[in-house]
């Protein structure tokens, strides 16, 4: 039992220094492909276990070849199809190996970019109208008495505020 304890101990420290190794060099690799040091990750969590990593192998193939022609709609649907697998630990892997390779992943694929309609920022110019409902009662604080018809002040003396207090 105590061994068991000690190769599992040293199996997480070894996965961490690796995983953080290739994160600090992963800069210099910076013309190599992200997925390229995932993969490298996965062959080594592969060799240091018993379980199936071959259709992890395979998914990182696909997204590889998906970089390479540059379609990166298709990386990102086989990328988010890599993270599934392990995030429900997909073919019996381990949970320490399925979330270093997950977290791992995260830290070296690119960002994806915002939506062109996300870069609409409010400003002077760019206003937009704010609706609010007519139909729902209001009150000056949840289960309190229905606001007259001008609606809540809470800045009036007779209204109690029970989160002003303190």
């Amino acid at each position: 039992m105590g061994t068991t304890m000690i190769k599992h101990t040293l199996l997480v420290f070894i996965t961490c220094t690796c995983a953080l190794g290739l994160m600090f060099t992963g800069l210099a690799l910076a013309a190599d492909l992200w997925v390229d040091e995932v993969l490298n990750m996965v062959k080594f969590e592969k060799a240091n276990s018993q379980t199936n990593f071959d259709p992890y192998v395979e998914q990182l193939h696909k997204i590889r070849r998906a970089l390479e022609r540059g379609d990166q709609h298709i990386a990102k649907v086989e990328t988010d199809r890599f993270l599934k697998m392990l995030q429900d630990r997909s073919y019996g892997i381990n949970e320490v190996s399925a979330d270093e390779i997950y977290n791992f992943t995260q830290s070296v694929r690119p960002a994806e970019p915002a939506p062109a309609t996300a870069a609409i920022e409010l400003g002077i110019d760019r206003e937009r109208p704010m609706s609010v409902p007519e139909h729902i009662t209001q009150t000056p604080f949840e289960g309190g008495p229905p606001c007259q018809s001008a609606g809540c002040d809470y800045w009036m003396d007779d209204v109690y505020d029970p989160g002003a207090a303190g």
